[in-house]
Order: structure tokens, then C-alpha cells, then sequence
């Protein structure tokens, strides 16, 4: 495993940026969406809206 180091600035507007993700509606389909998937659902254009 690799160290990367970075500045408190950044890591802190990343941490900033990681929080407003998880609280997006979009991002929390994704991980169902994503879930989903994992347990072998198959998913058609009708069902995404196509």
C-alpha cells in the first residue's frame, strides 16, 4: 500500500465534498442501483426510464 500525503486544505474540501455526495439523492440511487446489480437484477430501458 502506497502513502500519498496532501495538504489540510484539501483534505478538508474533499471531506466537504465526500459529505454533500452522500447526501445527493442521485448518488444514493447509484448505490442502489449499484446494489441492485450485485444481487443479479437485470434491468431493462423501461425500467430506467428509456
Amino acid at each position: 500500500m502506497e502513502t500519498v500525503t496532501i495538504l489540510k486544505s484539501e483534505y478538508t474540501g474533499l471531506k466537504r465534498d465526500s459529505q454533500l455526495l452522500r447526501k445527493n439523492t442521485v448518488y444514493k440511487r447509484l448505490l442502489e442501483f449499484e446494489k441492485s446489480i450485485s444481487a443479479g437484477k437485470k434491468f431493462y430501458r423501461k425500467d430506467l426510464g428509456f
